[in-house]
């Protein structure tokens, strides 16, 4: 049983190599039994902003990923201080007054001209006192290797001298995210901590921090970064990789989930995962070392699998889901629970997406449908004398009969035969007739479905 977190900082939107991050830790929390903890790190006071905690609340919530304990850092800090003042009274941590400019101007003096330059100990032994402009430093202690074992990279040795003693307590009175981190995942009891590959240098850092408290280090795992396909890091700029945009472009969250999960961990060959499976098979031995590609039509690919193989009731909670973020309407039939219900099951399998599953449903749902241009070119060859009057005896059948089954098929074959003409033509007649298309689902799914409306549909002129 594994305990794991994620930890998001609220300065922007969940970015979809964010969101990676909480669904590895969130199914390696479910394979295990274990439980798993959300983290809003918002000790950045002049960047985070609440409506990014409520917007990442709700993607967390749209992907299903439920949590079993929910903090947030900014109603910490008294634990924090707590724990910094220990380290300074051990005499692990001291008072700096440096500034920037001063350890610049001192690096300068020595000959160095580095730009980002590393704290040079000038405080160390100096007996600072807290107050305005001081920050709180760890004594780094003398120059060693900090060794770990990382679940993806494996051997990792990072040298203290590239560290320096860094900052864990701000001038402005807030704690730095390598400090509060380490008390927050010990408090908490995080066993497993699974998170990008540009933290391994932190990681040294907070290992630092575990045994100078002597809390249990967790195992630790980096993850390699997702790629776009032209093989640049995928930015969180980029509008299109946040898991808002994902919503209102109608991809399932389960399809989402599926797909995110394959960035970076596999299981052979397979792609399509229903969620009970993905918990079970999902372990951290399969993540990959290599970098991953988003592709976007992969992930579309993906999404049409889920639209067939989802339970419907899924598939209709996240289409009302879709309709509420794009700020759309259930038009005509689509307002009767029954009617949508049967359009759902019927159209989801030809539906790539619930924004295409909205746009097909609505020739269903409303009295006026126009033809597409694929059956306005084809309507004239099938309007030939024959087939009309083939077309006008079928119809009466039609209208005659509430079953909607291989009876009324075998009827509309018994009418093709008899006046010599190719069944598939009086049904795309019919098809074209009731859809204003040339392609729709089998022909009795679709009378079911417009039973209400077959006397207007089967007598409009076009």
């Amino acid at each position: 049983m594994q305990k794991l977190r994620f930890a998001p900082s609220p300065t922007g939107q969940l970015h979809l190599g964010s969101a990676r991050t909480a669904i590895f830790n969130w199914l390696y929390a479910k394979h295990t039994g274990g439980k798993f903890v959300l983290r809003i790190e918002d000790t950045d006071l002049s960047r985070s902003q609440e409506e990014y905690t409520a917007s990442i609340l709700k993607d967390m919530q749209w992907l299903g990923m439920e949590y079993d304990e929910f903090y947030k850092q900014s109603e910490r800090f008294d634990i924090y201080k707590s724990y910094v003042d220990k380290l300074v009274s051990e005499g692990k941590a001291y008072y700096c007054c440096c500034t920037r400019e001063d350890l610049i101007r001192r690096n300068q003096s020595r000959g160095i001209y580095d730009e980002v330059t590393k704290y040079d100990g000038h405080c160390q032994d100096k007996a600072v006192q807290p107050g305005p402009g001081t920050v709180v430093r760890i004594h780094s202690g003398p120059e060693r290797d900090i060794i770990f074992k990382d679940v993806v990279k494996g051997r990792i040795a990072i040298n203290t001298k590239e560290l320096d003693d860094f900052v864990l307590w701000k001038s402005d009175g807030s704690p730095t995210y390598n400090f509060a981190v380490v008390i927050d995942d010990a408090l908490m009891g995080i066993t497993t901590i699974l998170r990008g590959e540009d933290h391994i240098s932190n990681t040294a850092k907070q290992i630092i921090l575990y045994e100078y408290f002597g809390f249990s280090i967790p195992t630790f795992g980096h993850l390699p970064m997702v790629f776009d396909t032209d093989r640049t890091p995928l930015s969180k700029r980029k509008g299109s990789t946040n898991i808002e945009y994902y919503r209102k472009q109608g991809i399932l969250p389960e399809a989402l989930l599926n797909y995110i999960a394959r960035l970076g961990w596999s299981h052979g060959n397979d792609e399509i995962f229903m969620l009970e499976d993905l918990i079970r098979v999902f372990d951290i031995s399969h993540l990959n070392k290599s970098n991953a590609v988003y592709d976007e039509k992969k992930m579309i690919w993906v999404n049409s699998k889920h639209m067939k193989l989802e339970p419907r009731e899924k598939v209709i909670k996240a289409f009302l889901v879709y309709l509420e973020d794009t700020q759309q309407q259930l038009v005509g039939r689509m307002q009767d629970e029954a009617w949508l219900t049967e359009a759902v099951d019927l159209l989801r399998s030809r539906s790539d997406t619930l924004a295409d599953l909205y746009r097909d449903m609505i020739p269903y749902a409303l009295d006026s449908y126009e033809l597409d241009e694929k059956a306005r070119e084809l309507l004239p060859s099938l309007q030939t004398e024959t087939l009309e009057k083939a077309y006008q005896e079928a119809k009466h059948i039609i209208l005659a009969t509430s079953r909607y089954d291989e009876t009324l098929e075998s009827l509309l074959r018994q009418v093709a035969e008899k006046y010599g003409i190719p069944f598939k033509d009086l049904i795309q007649r019919i098809r074209i007739q009731l859809t204003g298309k040339t392609v729709s689902p089998d022909i009795l799914s679709v009378m079911r479905l417009l039973s209400p409306v077959l006397p207007q549909r089967l007598s409009r002129q076009f």
